[in-house]
């Protein structure tokens, strides 16, 4: 009875394999004919591996590092469940039902690759507010848990002066009743939120915390060792930044409840919103509450600051860690277009946490946002957000921030309206040494900038010409401390990532930007549907150095890659065992590159470059090597110091799959243009040819461009998501 079932497996189990060898992907047509399998993909180093830094001894490495080293080809299912968490979360179905929104997304794309202790369901908050006086008692069970005197006595006898409670309540009784229990609420849920917050500094030194308070010069001095703080070290290994990202998922969720229960009472509720006006001082910070005329804000000691509308102008620490001695600050604008200022560069501001966790929520208007460093959604060992919800939108920053974090998780968010972000560097999407930082924009027409000229802004890159161009550490790049080269302490990059759902946006940076890494540093750049351009200079567009991982992944749309720099690398390029991947899915496309790049790997890296569906254009100018090119061609026998070199391979793929594509060789002083001879229409070339010359054979280079390719689309880019609701609104 057993044998025809055996047969019947049997039959069944070749007639699968032929089947399925049959209909490989693109992806694996180009590993067949290289003659190696997915499980030669990444890199898995050893500890014999002389010279190459041990991954097991560089600290502060991401979560997702190692594992994405070793399997490149699940890069793509890692941003997209980022991407599709913005999508989920920020939709106006599900924030119309509920107020964990930001909660899940901040989880998602934020504190989920810092660390594996949390997960997405929600921030536990717990308040019972008294009925009668709810925001008087939130008050009193500040000074109680803090240990604080509420009612000051001497010698039997109650002092006569001061009267905290007859005074805070003369301060209060003007405040609606509705008003006072949304907000005693949100009190008490902060007062939890400080209570982490000081917590997780409970075995910091105080005097290390002091002098890392004044750090602003991470971005500039780490890349290449070039400065070392200890004392960052040791308040990075001595924190509990568990606690504090606790404290800010509370006020992650906490923020948008309250903000949706003042909305509902505006419609609903016949309340003097004019004189709802509020300033009292509390053991643990200011609380602010202010009316719907134009108001100005300038306070540098707030828990929390709630503005009910009006075209309101911030200075100062708003949403933000002031000191330490004030770890947790929340703000909120329901309405208005509002303009905030911070003048002074050692001054969080605009959702930074420093040691802290702050946040600033804008639900509605056409706001204006600058400040020099450290803010709009920026830390240091701590967590920083700022969530604005609509209007068009105006960032300016210096440095650190727009989503940039060291040792910590720094998030910006603009759910609607076409928005410009102008950046020197260091943001837009950055995770500097141990750091998570994330833009995320869902919807509108953007313009994003890091200042590219050096002339402009003093970043000079000395990879550029003359040092004319900078180093922009931007629009999702990952950047470590380089310690091999200075004073042995070597630590991770963070993850930078920016992500962009919707709309028609340009990207303009220089060097090191738009999907790039740097010393086990993480860059992801998303950009979903739209005609983007992506303009940078070098060292970008999924690029990277120094064992790391960069992607550039777009969705949709005919779109422009222009690097303009005449040393130029990048569209797809890896250098000293980077892992690169750039793919672009449907639109007629163009490409254009003045040197090296187009899928390009040297140095021990593995570089994917894929454009799949759409009428492309490829322009370049004949000097740099492109499409599927290897650095070694002829001999490469590893010197002594390089062994590892013989354990590992490069790979350098290019792929355009379908299309009517143009292949341009450009004379760029003279404009004249020519066929490209390298790569052309159903052209295969291979780069080495011949590997007999080779001392080592582990170099596989495969530039293909398949014409009319009839094959199931390509597994590892596939998405493989269900989302919540089947149509994007904006």
């Amino acid at each position: 009875m057993k044998k025809p079932v055996i047969v019947t497996l049997f039959v069944f189990s070749v007639l699968f394999v032929q089947s399925f060898a049959q209909s490989n992907d693109a992806f694996y047509e180009m590993l067949k004919k290289c003659g190696i399998t997915e499980q030669d993909l990444g890199f898995r180093p050893k500890g014999y591996w002389t010279r190459y830094p041990d991954p097991k001894d560089i600290p502060y490495k991401m979560l997702a590092f190692d594992d994405l080293m070793a399997e490149p080809q699940r890069i793509y299912d890692f941003v997209r469940n980022m991407a599709l968490s913005v999508d989920d979360y920020l939709h106006p179905d599900y924030m119309k039902a509920n107020h964990n929104s930001l909660l899940k997304l901040a989880y998602y794309c934020g504190v989920r690759n810092a660390t594996g202790e949390f997960r997405q369901y929600s921030a536990s908050l717990w308040a019972e507010v008294d009925s009668t006086e709810p925001l008087l008692k939130a008050i009193k069970e500040i000074y109680t848990t803090t240990h604080r005197v509420w009612r000051y006595n001497a010698m039997g006898t109650a002092s006569d002066f001061p009267l905290i409670e007859k005074d805070l309540r003369a301060a209060i009784k003007n405040i609606h009743p509705e008003v006072q229990k949304a907000v005693a609420r949100t009190v008490l849920h902060l007062l939890e939120a400080y209570r982490f917050a000081k917590i997780g500094m409970r075995n910091v030194d105080g005097k290390d915390a002091i002098e890392c308070w004044r750090i602003r010069q991470l971005g500039e001095t780490q890349f290449d060792g070039l400065e070392y703080f200890p004392q960052l070290e040791d308040a990075a290994q001595s924190i509990d930044i568990n606690s504090i990202y606790y404290a800010g998922y509370k006020m992650l969720e906490s923020s948008l409840q309250l903000a949706d229960t003042l909305d509902v009472m505006r419609t609903n509720l016949k309340i003097d919103w004019d004189n709802q006006n509020l300033n009292v001082m509390t053991p643990i910070g200011r609380i602010v509450l202010r009316g719907t005329g134009n108001d100005k804000h300038q306070y540098s000691d707030l828990l929390l600051l709630v503005d009910f509308g009006g075209d309101d102008e911030y200075r100062g620490a708003i949403g933000s860690t002031p000191s330490l001695e004030i770890p947790v600050s929340l703000a909120i604008d329901l309405e208005g277009n509002d303009k905030y200022i911070n003048d002074d560069e050692y001054l969080p501001s605009q959702g930074a946490g420093v040691f802290g966790a702050g946040m600033l929520l804008d639900m509605k208007g056409d706001d204006e946002y600058t400040s020099k460093k450290m803010a709009q959604g920026a830390a240091m060992l701590g967590i920083g957000i700022l969530a604005d919800m609509e209007g068009n939108d105006v960032y300016k920053l210096g440095t650190d921030g727009q989503g940039g974090a060291y040792f910590g998780v720094g998030l910006a968010i603009d759910n609607r309206g076409d928005d410009k972000y102008y950046i020197d560097g260091d943001g837009q999407g950055y995770g500097g040494v141990g750091g998570v930082g994330t833009l995320v924009n869902r919807s509108g027409n953007d313009f994003y900038r890091a200042e590219p000229e050096a002339s402009v802004v003093f970043r000079p890159d000395y990879h550029s010409k003359d040092g004319k161009l900078n180093y922009s550490y931007a629009q999702g790049c990952g950047v470590g401390r380089r310690g091999d080269v200075t004073d042995g302490h070597s630590w991770a990059g963070g993850m930078g990532t920016l992500i962009d759902l919707e709309g028609d946006d340009t990207y303009e940076s220089a060097n090191w930007s738009l999907g790039c890494g740097y010393w086990y540093g993480i860059g992801f750049m998303y950009d979903g549907a739209g005609n983007d351009k992506y303009h940078s200079a070098s060292w970008s567009q999924a690029a990277g150095a120094h064992f790391c991982i960069g992607a550039l992944i777009d969705e949709g749309g005919d779109d422009e890659h222009v690097l303009w720099e005449e040393q130029s690398v990048g569209i797809g390029f890896g250098h000293d065992y980077t892992v690169a991947l750039f793919l672009n899915r449907g639109g007629n496309d163009k490409y254009q590159v003045k040197d090296d790049g187009l899928g390009f790997a040297i140095n021990k890296s593995q570089v994917f470059m894929f454009d799949t569906d759409g009428d492309d254009t490829y322009i370049r100018s004949g000097k740099g090597r492109n499409y599927g090119w290897n650095n070694f061609d002829v001999n490469n026998p590893p010197e002594v110091e390089s062994i590892f070199h013989l354990y590992s391979d490069q790979i350098a793929f290019f792929a355009d799959v379908n299309g009517i594509d143009k292949y341009i060789l450009k004379d760029y002083d003279s404009g004249k243009e020519t066929a490209d001879t390298l790569m052309k229409d159903g052209l295969e070339n291979f780069v080495p040819a011949d590997k007999s010359k080779l001392a080592s054979p582990k170099y596989y280079g495969l530039g293909k461009d398949f014409t009319d390719w009839k094959g199931p689309e390509i597994e590892f880019f596939r998405d493989k998501m269900k989302k919540k609701y089947p149509e994007f609104k904006k």
